[in-house]
């Protein structure tokens, strides 16, 4: 739209057809504590969240598209969930932010929370703490690819090992650099271009 917003239109193709033989196959290369990053996007995804946990990696779920698919997925096995409003309501039947992570921390004790609020920030919650972080105030031409960037460099400032603190804040400032370009995998920055872009 004028706007920046984006509509999305999904078709599973290979996306569907994994097997368990192929998972097993991959899953085998990776080892404790490493990270594995999914999206309800694949068939066979409760199997993968099973043996994934069983090796003791960090699961890392972003439930989207939220469909009955889920239903069949052990949740708690999941490390670290990083969900919008949509998901957040639909997971916790609230729409509210706060009453979302409340009930997020209930359902998934052992599991980390990041609830991304659009023009809201984001807000992330464990048992421990719940840090809130502001957007980075952009003109946004194409909001396509902003989660999938979010993602990527939240994960790459958990590898890194930074504070949670600064880890949302380079999510931020990477989602606001991409949401200012047209596209999706081209409007992705770098780490070095977040590290040395003021906004």
């Amino acid at each position: 739209s004028e706007e920046g917003e984006n509509s999305i239109v999904l078709f599973g193709g290979a996306n569907q057809r994994q097997e368990k033989l192929d998972i097993d196959r991959v899953l085998s290369e990776f080892d404790r504590g490493d990270y594995l990053v999914l999206q309800n996007e694949i068939n066979c995804l409760d199997y993968v969240i099973d043996r994934a946990y069983e090796k003791q990696m960090t699961i890392i779920l972003n439930p989207s598209p939220y469909d009955s698919g889920l239903d069949s997925c052990d949740l708690t096995k999941v490390s670290v969930f990083l969900i919008n409003e949509v998901e957040g309501r639909q997971i916790s039947g609230y729409a509210e932010p706060q009453k979302i992570l409340d009930v997020m921390r209930e359902k998934f004790p052992a599991s980390k929370i990041v609830l991304t609020l659009g023009g809201d920030g984001s807000v992330y919650a464990d048992g421990e703490q719940q840090i809130r972080q502001p957007i980075y105030k952009v003109k946004a031409v194409d909001t396509t690819a902003a989660g999938d960037t979010f993602t990527g460099f939240f994960v790459a400032g958990l590898v890194k090992g930074l504070p949670m603190k600064e880890v949302l804040d380079l999510c931020a400032k990477a989602a606001a650099i991409a949401v200012s370009r047209k596209g999706a995998v081209a409007s992705i920055p770098t780490m070095d271009e977040v590290l040395h872009t003021e906004l």
